[in-house]
């Protein structure tokens, strides 16, 4: 049957399949309403050959569409002979050691049988607005196990021969507060109905056989397109760092390691160095590690390809059991979401990047690092009209993307895991929940400063308004300490997250409705207190005003090249502070009413931090290597194109011809063209909360440095070449480029 899938027939039935996820995600969210799916497409839809192999994802969040495989694995392991996997049946599981996220991601699948012979599955993921337990909203502070974080299912039949098992649902709804979640799961049904109703009429029209091979062949083209991507990159290997501040009880900087081997046409990614799992709830079991590895090659290396398990086919995942991004049963992971698993994508976006800065032919893909968390706030209470609810607050979808090599990150662009960035309508919100904004605005000074600067975030206020009853606020998250979005080549990360409560504020009076309305953070009156990351159940009165914001995106390049037009454009719009754009950028702005950048003055102060910078370094020894890391042998140089120079982007010359690696700007030898360019640099450290404003000042504890940024300047020029995010003394990245890999084929 091959011989007859001709190119034309293969896009048209390819391209169905990719509507039918689409259609699919569209039905599911008009069924069910909730704010997470309508507002923020918190959710996703998938096609998976009968193994369970990722054919196609729906255009939705990428981590719960790569866990599919695993469901669909876990439910033929577990029910395949009883109670037996039937045509019209699904198949409902939440449980992270089986594959799912975490609990409050429930997936439902269903199998897709043409002729008596399974062919397909599909399936539905989504974030229901609750999922039982202690903790309204699914992320349970004080959990010390998996038993403490609410409604775990393994794979149930809860559709059997087209029926809906209501005794499943009336039993998975007796153990979840809001009731609005059961349409959260009657929107999954219906989303998977309209999937097996779709590909079968594909196949009807086609022939199954043609579906079967359309749906091998969009896998094998996407794993031949990545081979040959990869083979066009250089060998070497390359490590990164990333941390997780808190784990659900306290402040505990915990690492995430990540070193990437790339040879010839495969990779490997190997977390050994992250740190062990904890009793808090900031872990990930293996489904969220894979989850996060497939989704940031993806975006880094398959930008222009259909995403699914092609991807897969090329990359190999080693990591030890039992460390934060392996957790085993039956360590808690509730927020494994919105700390370790999207901590872990941008960890793999960036050690990526610096893959793709060692090849000209592709420096334009490499980013920095985006909004690497994001949070979990819910406002629980009784509403206007008496009923309980559980508010969602989902801004934070708007967060900071990276900066890239020739544009800034787009600025509250969304975070990286969405595919088709949305955040909740605020009238929408105020119009269902007794809450009143304030402001909801781009913040001012958190994308990352770079030649490039990172995206900024935002800012929210809001305080209750005719509630009936008590309010209470529960606020999940890591990143208050910690600058998650962290640059590249001598970029800055961007902001952290902040969460502010203003005890006995002024309100605005729900009689005359003339008081208490604010623009700004400055504006808000009353009792300034910092709330705790992952605080449960806080009191929201009256009279307080709740603020937070979320992690604006990494800045990409030494800040003191920035254009100072661009400059002058940020502060104008207020991206930008006049202060930073001093400090940081070292640009001089004229006086008056409309201050133009002057040029004269900003060259010389940009000469002299360069100095200034030198006079504080000192030369850098990697005092604390991590252990059992083996970098690569360097080859032979051998002739040709290979013996070329070539450039880490567009500040390092890397020339194997004559081994050397050098400054662009000045010239100055920094060491062998295939060793890490660090040790041939000066460098000085600091607290991570000096970078700028909103990078952990508020969260810093007494004297202790838990988090600093580690400069790497040029020893001749003062520029600088990279800003690490590390743990003082520790282990930082590092790369090593084999010299016999072919760098722009």
């Amino acid at each position: 049957m091959t011989e007859k899938i001709d190119p034309v027939l293969f896009e048209v039935v390819w391209h169905r399949l990719l509507d039918i996820t689409e259609e699919m995600g569209i039905k599911y969210m008009r069924t069910s309403g909730s704010p997470i799916l309508v507002g923020a497409y918190d959710a996703s839809t998938g096609i998976t050959l009968p193994d369970g192999k990722l054919v196609a994802m729906g255009p939705y969040i990428s981590t719960q569409a790569h866990v599919l495989r695993l469901i669909v694995g876990s439910v033929i392991k577990q029910r395949e002979q009883h109670p037996g996997i039937n045509p019209g049946d699904m198949f409902i599981c939440n449980d992270p050691y089986l594959g799912a996220t975490h609990q409050p991601d429930v997936a439902t699948v269903a199998p897709v049988h043409h002729s008596g012979e399974l062919r397909a599955w599909v399936g539905s993921s989504g974030h229901w607005l609750d999922i039982g337990g202690s903790e309204p909203g699914g992320f349970n502070m004080t959990a010390r196990s998996v038993f403490d974080e609410g409604l775990r299912l393994p794979p149930t039949k809860i559709v059997e021969a087209h029926e809906i098992r209501e005794d499943i649902v009336d039993l998975i709804m007796a153990q979840v507060r809001e009731p609005l979640a059961e349409l959260d799961l009657r929107g999954q049904l219906v989303a998977n109905e309209v999937g097996r109703t779709r590909l079968l009429e594909v196949a009807d029209e086609v022939g199954p056989s043609v579906v079967d091979e359309v749906m091998r062949r969009g896998i094998g083209h996407v794993a031949g397109r990545m081979r040959s991507r990869l083979r066009s990159l250089p060998d070497g290997q390359w490590r990164e760092v990333q941390y997780l501040d808190h784990d659900g009880h306290k402040q505990n900087v915990r690492q995430i390691v990540c070193t990437l081997t790339k040879t010839g046409d495969h990779l490997t990614l190997d977390f050994a160095g992250s740190d062990a799992q904890v009793e808090g709830f900031a872990n990930t079991a293996f489904g969220g590690l894979r989850a996060a590895v497939l989704s940031g090659v993806c975006i880094a290396l398959g930008y222009d390809l259909t995403w699914n398990d092609g991807a897969a086919d090329c990359v190999e995942i080693k990591a030890p059991p039992r460390t934060i991004v392996t957790a085993e049963f039956p360590t808690p992971v509730s927020m494994s979401t919105i700390s370790a698993i999207i901590v872990t994508l941008n960890l793999v976006l960036v050690v990526l990047s610096r893959m793709l800065l060692a090849s000209p032919k592709h420096h334009e893909q490499a980013m920095a690092s985006w909004c690497a968390t994001s949070l979990g706030v819910s406002m629980v209470g009784v509403n206007r009209d008496g009923t309980f609810t559980v508010a969602p607050e989902a801004s934070h979808f708007a967060a900071g993307t990276g900066a890239r090599t020739y544009a800034d990150g787009v600025d509250t662009g969304g975070i990286i895991i969405n595919t088709t960035a949305n955040i909740p309508s605020i009238e929408a919100t105020e119009d269902a929940y007794p809450l009143l904004y304030l402001f909801r605005r781009q913040l001012t000074d958190s994308g990352g400063a770079g030649r490039f600067r990172g995206g900024v975030s935002g800012e929210v206020a809001i305080v209750p308004y005719e509630a009936k009853g008590p309010l209470s606020t529960s606020f999940a998250g890591v990143g208050s300490l910690t600058p998650n979005a962290i640059g590249l080549a001598g970029g800055l990360p961007g902001a952290t997250v902040r969460y502010l409560r203003f005890l006995d504020a002024a309100r605005l009076d729900q009689e005359t409705e003339n008081t208490g309305l604010v623009g700004t953070l400055g504006q808000i009156q009353g009792e300034r207190t910092v709330g705790p990351l992952n605080s449960s159940k806080i009191e929201f009165g009256p009279n307080t005003v709740e603020y937070h914001n979320w992690q604006g995106g990494g800045g990409f390049g030494d800040p003191l090249d920035r254009d100072p037009d661009k400059v002058l454009k940020d502060v104008r719009t207020g991206l930008v502070s006049a202060d930073e754009a001093a400090r940081t950028y070292g640009v001089v702005l004229t006086a008056g009413n409309t201050p133009e950048p002057d040029r004269e003055q900003t060259d010389v102060t940009r000469q002299e931090l360069r100095k200034q910078r030198l006079d504080r370094a000192m030369p850098f020894v990697e005092k604390h290597p991590l252990p059992g890391v083996q970098w690569m042998a360097a080859t032979d140089p051998g002739s040709g194109a290979e013996r070329e120079a070539v450039h880490y982007w567009d500040i390092v010359a890397i020339d194997h011809g004559r081994d050397t690696m050098s400054c662009v700007r000045c010239g100055t030898i920094l060491g062998p063209a295939a060793a890490d360019l660090r040790p041939g640099c000066v460098y000085e450290e600091m607290p991570a909360s000096m970078i700028g404003p909103i990078r952990g000042e508020d969260y810093a504890e007494g004297e202790e440095v838990m988090v600093a940024i580690r400069y790497f300047y040029c020893p001749g020029c003062g520029r600088r070449l990279e800003a690490d995010l590390v743990v003082p003394g520790g282990p930082g990245p590092a790369s090593n480029i084999a010299r016999g890999g072919v760098m722009d084929a």
